[in-house]
């Protein structure tokens, strides 16, 4: 239901319109005064406001003094493709002349492992190609290209375990 405010009537006599005194003389009307906001709307909003405030000041104290550098790339990713799947060609050749190294044949198991460390040589020297340009002075990988040393390394294993297998003899020597 609504309610209506009205107005005390004027004019009438012998009714109490809020007078004490009963006299001619009236009082304005005056509405009663509006209420405030709730307190906890008004701390709400306050918390909101300070947060929101010194978050910015926080993040405008942060920013970064100096432009973002951009790396570009210096390999060709099809090129980096190729390798690794060269590398997996190695290991598995490697693979293969230690399967060969207990058979009887040892020409077959020299002309495998003549095979299988020329191509693992290869690679390892393609990959070295690859990243000739952007290696230190000193010879080491910068840290953004440390990732390729697990390729490095896993060439060296390669080598290392044909070079443990290796014959006698090559073809060569016969």
């Amino acid at each position: 239901m609504n309610r209506v405010r009205r107005r005390p009537q004027r004019g009438r006599s012998g009714a109490d319109n809020g007078n004490d005194a009963g006299s001619d003389e009236k009082k304005p009307y005056r509405p009663q005064p509006k209420k405030g906001a709730h307190p906890a709307v008004v701390i709400v909003t306050l918390v909101l406001l300070v947060g929101t405030v010194s978050m910015f000041a926080y993040s405008y104290i942060n920013r970064p003094t100096q432009p973002k550098v951009v790396i570009e790339e210096t390999t060709n990713d099809k090129e980096y493709r190729a390798i690794q799947k060269d590398i997996a060609k190695s290991r598995s050749l490697s693979r293969e002349v230690v399967q060969m190294r207990s058979d009887d044949d040892s020409r077959a198991f020299a002309r495998k492992w003549q095979q299988a460390m020329g191509f693992s040589s290869a690679t390892q020297q393609k990959l070295r190609e690859m990243l000739a340009e952007v290696r230190n002075e000193d010879g080491t990988l910068p840290p953004e290209y440390s990732g390729y040393n697990t390729d490095f390394t896993t060439m060296q294993t390669i080598i290392g375990d044909l070079a443990k297998v290796a014959p006698m003899f090559t073809e060569d020597e016969d």
